[in-house]
């Protein structure tokens, strides 16, 4: 690569030709053309994202967040708690309340509406895709306007983006990116014309940043670093910028610091988040690791495809400095190291773009510390700028075109004069819009991108946890609209991805979990059991819904002493749980304990005074020890909350046969007929009392229809 071309600090543009010749006039209607293509591309690319739902971690910051759910009045608490405070109690070490006061507006306006969140996060991108192609005229304005147009170009199509602009949640790296830039382009105002409102712009800008999401951090070398390599500033300005940025950013850890009690992380990073971890204290194996994921971006950038939302544990295998992928990716960072040393002080702009990809990438990138995650395409938005950069200077080069000034009419007239370079331009354009917009779809639903990103990624023990729990939570147990026979198959779909989930990591609690409750739910305790069992031998959970699920399972299985412990310890972590009592009760009853029983179904009662089920089950209580007139009472208070409650029906027709009133027997069993017109066994009963009643003919024709609807046995 000639390093001549790079080497002239101020770049003498070559004689115009008539037809070049531009007034301001012309170059600033040029400009705002390009403005306008170049957002009218970043909204088209992502219209198709507006109608979409909500996907993975939306639901952490938005829809499941009791503090983003307040709306407005949540303004307060947001700015002075974690990130994500009103979702979990845990301590966390994020502080990004810009984008969570966003979602807590949007909440106001239209709660649980996504589209709204999307909307802003595609008018956000276009507006991002604006301030980056003025950024870049002001930064290369001595260099030819089909550079810095070309790469804003690149940088709206590149399909790593899809994952920030698709997801709501990523409003943090949308927000953190456009105030970046945008304080570079008041920095520079500010370098041109020497205005204090420029610089106050500049440090609110970086402020708001950093209150995005703490990549933004970098941009204290970013810079400076853009007025070395692109202005006539001198030694002490650059210096005076640099120590701007860092005063700045030294507020914001104060401030953070103030709000979160401390600057780093705060809890134990988990394998399942970041598979380094697994290298344990073999520093060298962690390090060579990192640096071959650190490849696995580059190639990426290069090729972005296949794509997927989560490269958790195990996408990636550890290596150590003697697997040749690592080999590989350090021998390509050395060469690119090597490139930025020759050319640092030429100015090259190819060594810039190296270094803003080091610099931005640096933080997420596991070299320097360990993060929560050990690849993202969201943590590739920011640094792939640096990509987008490198990429048409390199053509410019390869195809020889004039690197210094040209002045345009037209797009016209600018692909005209650059055909070669614009036709190559073109093609990568074509296929990266292709694969953004196609890419988009992925992220319709949660289902969508699941069932699409397990199909690329198949190692991914997260993946096969999130869609495992999705058709069993998700689907399966809020089955109420579907039938029985699609219930089943969710359940077992759940089933094949959790234990393939757990296969992968032994030790996914989370995972266990959720494959106990699809075991429980299909009725198989003994499976469900053991699931509950290897999940709380990893953790401690203090969910009162594991205990009363593994409880359940217990129950079902008449293991009464484990049973009453889980639900015991359900009611220690909310005395005031009503379902924790009523299943207490409820398998009291089965062991024979029916005094107690009455008094845990009297508690549930008393918390919940609708309770259906406690009142239900309480008349099992009085069932079971023969009282049937007080069994009657509570199953008709059962009907009262739920007239639709089958198994109450049902249970009165028994206790009228028990007492020998066959008629009201007959009266409550065609009442649960008439709910549930397939229930053979009510049919049968209904059968054998009409015998009892002496009336033989209906009694056959019912018991006749019964063995039809058992398929004639």
């Amino acid at each position: 690569m000639p390093d001549t071309l790079f080497m002239k600090k101020n770049i003498a543009p070559k004689k115009t030709t008539p037809s070049s010749i531009t007034t301001p006039q012309t170059a600033a209607a040029f400009k705002r053309l390009m403005l306008i293509v170049c957002a009218v591309f970043a909204f088209l690319l992502y219209a198709n994202t507006l109608t979409h739902d909500y996907t993975v971690d939306d639901d952490t910051v938005i829809n499941n967040n009791k503090i983003t759910k307040k709306g407005v009045s949540a303004l307060p608490e947001i700015f002075t708690t974690a990130y994500r405070a009103g979702f979990w109690e845990r301590k966390e070490s994020l502080y990004r309340p810009l984008s969570v006061a966003m979602f807590a507006v949007e909440y106001s306006i239209a709660p649980g509406n996504a589209t709204v969140g999307h909307i802003v996060n595609v008018l956000l991108y276009a507006a991002t895709a604006c301030v980056l192609l003025l950024v870049l005229l002001a930064l290369l304005k001595d260099y030819n306007q089909l550079l810095p147009f070309a790469i804003t170009l690149l940088y709206i199509a590149h399909p790593l983006h899809t994952e920030v602009v698709a997801n709501i949640k990523s409003r943090d790296e949308l927000l953190c990116f456009f105030f970046s830039i945008l304080s570079i382009w008041h920095m520079l105002a500010y370098l041109d014309k020497q205005k204090t409102s420029s610089l106050v712009y500049c440090s609110f800008s970086f402020f708001l940043a950093l209150i995005s999401k703490e990549n933004a951090l970098t941009f204290v070398a970013v810079a400076p670093l853009s007025v070395y390599f692109f202005t006539k500033a001198t030694g002490k300005q650059v210096w005076q910028i640099a120590g701007i940025y860092l005063m700045i950013a030294v507020a914001y850890l104060a401030l953070r610091i103030a709000i979160l009690g401390g600057a780093t992380n705060f809890t134990e990073i988990q394998l399942i988040n970041n598979s380094l971890i697994g290298a344990g204290d073999d520093w060298g194996k962690r390090l060579a690791s990192a640096i071959y994921i650190m490849g696995r971006y580059l190639w990426l950038l290069l090729f972005p495809h296949p794509l997927s939302f989560d490269y958790s544990y195990n996408t990636f295998p550890l290596v150590s400095f003697t697997d040749f992928r690592a080999l590989l990716v350090l021998v390509i960072i050395g060469l690119l190291l090597y490139y930025v040393i020759k050319n640092f002080t030429k100015k090259s702009p190819i060594a810039f773009a190296i270094l803003f990809f080091a610099a931005t990438i640096s933080l997420v990138s596991n070299v320097v510390f360990l993060i929560e995650a050990t690849l993202g395409e969201r943590f590739a938005y920011m640094p792939s700028l640096g990509y987008c950069m490198a990429l048409p200077f390199v053509l410019a080069i390869i195809f020889k075109v004039q690197l210094q000034r040209q002045s345009y009419q037209s797009l016209q007239h600018m692909f005209a004069k650059n055909k070669n370079m614009a036709l190559v331009l073109g093609v990568i354009l074509c296929l990266y819009s292709v694969k953004t917009v196609s890419r988009n779809f992925d992220w319709k639903d949660n289902f969508t991108l699941l069932t699409t990103d397990v199909k690329t990624n198949t190692e991914s023990a997260r993946i096969r946890y999130a869609l495992g729990s999705e058709y069993v939570l998700a689907r399966a147990l809020k089955a109420d609209s579907l039938n029985e026979a699609q219930k089943a198959i969710d359940l077992d779909s759940g089933i094949v991805h959790l234990e393939r989930g757990v296969q992968i990591l032994p030790s996914y609690s989370d995972a266990w979990y959720h494959l106990a409750l699809a075991y429980k739910e299909k009725s198989d305790q003994t499976n469900a059991i053991r699931c509950f069992e290897q999940a709380r031998s990893m953790k401690q959970f203090k969910e009162i819904d594991f205990y009363v699920a593994s409880g359940i399972s217990y129950g079902e299985n008449k293991m009464y002493d484990k049973a009453f412990a889980d639900f015991n310890t359900a009611i220690k972590i909310d005395s005031t749980s009503n379902e924790a009592y009523n299943n207490l009760g409820m398998y009291q009853t089965n062991a024979g304990l029916l005094n107690e029983a009455v008094k845990s179904l009297n508690k549930s009662i008393e918390l919940k005074a609708n309770n259906k089920n406690a009142r239900y089950n309480l008349g099992n209580v009085y069932a079971h020890a023969g009282d049937y007139h007080t069994a009657i009472k509570q199953y008709e208070l059962a009907i009262q909350i739920d007239p639709a409650y089958g198994d109450a029906y049902n249970n009165m027709g028994n206790s009228y046969a028990a007492l020998k009133d066959f008629k009201n027997a007959l009266v409550y069993y065609q009442k649960l007929l008439a709910l549930q017109p397939a229930n053979a066994k009510v049919t049968h009963n209904i059968g054998v009392t009409y015998m009892i009643l002496g009336d033989s003919i209906n009694g056959k024709n019912y018991m006749a229809r019964a063995q039809q609807m058992q398929g004639g046995r």
